[in-house]
């Protein structure tokens, strides 16, 4: 059985994969993208949506650069989804408050403030944070307040890419997992045929992206290992009464996400179990209970929601962006871990580049899947 021939096939739907999928198509090519469930609901959808560069981006520059560069995007890069969509992503350039307890703590804090050059840090005293944000526990000792550091509704955005691409002339097909990528040719000639989904069904095609998140690794037919594995996250919500903070809270064991809804999100754990399914109770309990050191109130509200997904790791926990070196018409753009959605902008824009022009503006060297070796 086979199917029409596209320029290029994505496979994955999660945030990465539709805005890979929007970018092409807005640039003229035929493109279909494959999703094994629906577009947007599963790392997309449970991720917290904090945008944060300095907080994650510490021991790495090259990450470091190329995350602010698409930090930089962000603002541009919401409004075109609305001016697409009609969608408000809730992009909000609100800031974050990391708060500390201890003396350790408040030394992580000064060391982060020493290299937020840039980013808007201001080191504040626990009276000050609780000033800036009242529902902060009495036993907060100090906070850094990260100016440059935003949020977005990440179950919003996920719809809004999805719809993006399709109103872009993407054939998006649901619940259509790809199984093995096709490639023919002698050798240092390979080069994509098509994409085989778990039916049977041959989709033709010269060239296929890799965006599936934390199941890229499963695909068959890869000139070589992709070290993508599955990094359970869990997280609870909860409805308060009203809303208790302006701020993304960050303090140990846990964030503290606000919503423009007024419910607070908690998270989130990391996990290496495979593909084992949560919540779990003693991960949704540990996160309460650094949650209610944080903000005592949170101990009296009622649990609204509780949620996992898996993030797609890497041994060193850098994406994997760029073309197979040994087969031509072959991409990656997986493994970004935990910043799948502050890197969503800059690896459309990335991918785009690669797939019209053969070349990317944007260093990615770090992130070449000949890392890992092996072919």
């Amino acid at each position: 059985m086979t199917d029409r021939s596209p320029d290029a096939v994505i496979i994955g739907g999660g945030v990465i994969g539709c805005v890979t999928a929007w970018e092409l198509a807005q640039r003229g090519l035929s493109i279909t993208l494959l999703e094994r469930g629906t577009p947007g609901r599963e790392s997309t959808w449970a991720a917290g949506g904090m945008l944060s560069p300095l907080a994650e981006t510490a021991h790495h520059e090259a990450f470091f650069r190329l995350a602010v560069t698409s930090l930089d995007r962000w603002p541009v890069f919401a409004q075109r989804l609305r001016t697409a969509t009609g969608t408000d992503v809730e992009f909000r350039p609100a800031g974050k408050l990391h708060v500390a307890f201890s003396a350790h703590e408040v030394d992580m804090l000064r060391g982060m403030h020493a290299r937020g050059t840039g980013f808007g840090v201001d080191l504040l005293s626990g009276d000050e944070a609780r000033t800036l944000e009242p529902a902060l526990a009495a036993d907060v000792t100090a906070a850094l307040l990260v100016g440059r550091d935003h949020r977005v509704n990440t179950r919003v955005l996920g719809e809004a890419a999805w719809r993006a691409a399709e109103g872009a002339g993407t054939r998006v097909r649901t619940a259509a997992p790809a199984q093995a990528i096709e490639v023919r040719g002698p050798e240092q000639r390979r080069h994509v045929t098509g994409v085989t989904l778990d039916d049977g069904t041959i989709m033709h095609t010269p060239l296929a992206v890799i965006a599936a998140g934390a199941w890229s690794g499963r695909l068959a037919g890869l000139p070589r290992p992709l070290p993508v594995e599955p990094v359970r996250g869990q997280m609870f919500a909860v409805d308060p009464a009203s809303p208790l903070f302006e701020h993304v809270i960050e303090a140990p064991g846990c964030y503290l996400i606000p919503r423009e809804s007024g419910r607070l999100l908690v998270g989130a754990t990391s996990e290496h179990v495979g593909f084992q399914p949560g919540p779990v109770p003693a991960s949704i309990a540990a996160l309460l209970q650094a949650a209610v050191r944080v903000a005592p109130a949170i101990a009296r509200l009622p649990i609204a929601e509780t949620w996992a997904g898996f993030r797609p790791g890497t041994p060193d926990e850098l994406p994997i962006l760029g073309a197979d070196p040994d087969v031509r018409g072959l991409l990656y753009a997986t493994g970004h871990y935990r910043n799948g959605v502050l890197l969503a902008p800059v690896t459309g824009e990335i991918m785009a580049g690669l797939v019209t022009a053969g070349s990317t503006p944007f260093p990615i060297e770090a992130f070449r899947v000949e890392r890992f070796g092996g072919a």
